[in-house]
């Protein structure tokens, strides 16, 4: 408990939205609690339900787990909830129905109202518009959203274990390791 305080009153981390791995795994004394929270504590219904969609179109589940099935919404939802101060979750917030009336708007339907196909379309869209570019002061909404899900994603057991190849205690370094098609990213304790 005395480490997520820490956390919530460090200013640096309340003004920033982007997360790294390192980061990630500080904040991970949050995950016990995930499997308290069946209603979500900051988004309110729609809300939730949008998150876990786009959440979703940017992991799917394939033969690994989905976003939602490793519990990224409740974790964005407890995060905002316990570390992040008023002010950026309700940044975060405007910027979730902002997306959700540009979809309206661009598709004349909610994100949520889309079948997965057009989910995909549309936010492949917004990833080649958002994603890529360099931001100095003012970060769209997407960009932070998905740098928080891919981020939440790899911090959990089944997302790091299914995804890439796990070594605890990396052993010598070794460059330019060919990579042959379905081979998994070597990640050690450094993730």
């Amino acid at each position: 408990m005395k480490r997520r305080e820490a956390i919530k009153k460090s200013t640096w981390i309340a003004k920033s939205v982007i997360f790294t791995p390192a980061l990630m795994s500080a904040i991970q004394s949050c995950e016990g609690k995930l499997s308290e929270t069946e209603n979500p504590l900051v988004f309110n219904d729609h809300q939730n339900a949008l998150v876990r969609a786009i959440a979703d179109t940017i992991i799917p589940k394939t033969d690994s787990p989905s976003a939602s099935d490793v519990g990224v919404p409740q974790f964005l939802d407890l995060l905002f909830q316990d570390v992040f101060d008023q002010q950026v979750t309700e940044k975060f917030l405007a910027g979730l129905e902002q997306f959700d009336e540009d979809c309206k708007a661009a598709t004349g339907k909610f994100y949520t109202q889309l079948n997965q196909s057009n989910r995909n379309v549309y936010l492949e869209q917004i990833d080649r518009e958002v994603m890529g570019k360099e931001y100095d002061a003012l970060i769209p909404f997407y960009f932070t959203f998905k740098q928080l899900c891919v981020s939440t994603y790899y911090s959990t057991e089944q997302g790091i274990k299914q995804n890439l190849n796990y070594v605890p205690v990396p052993g010598q370094y070794q460059s330019d390791i060919a990579l042959e098609s379905g081979d998994k990213i070597m990640v050690g304790n450094q993730m």
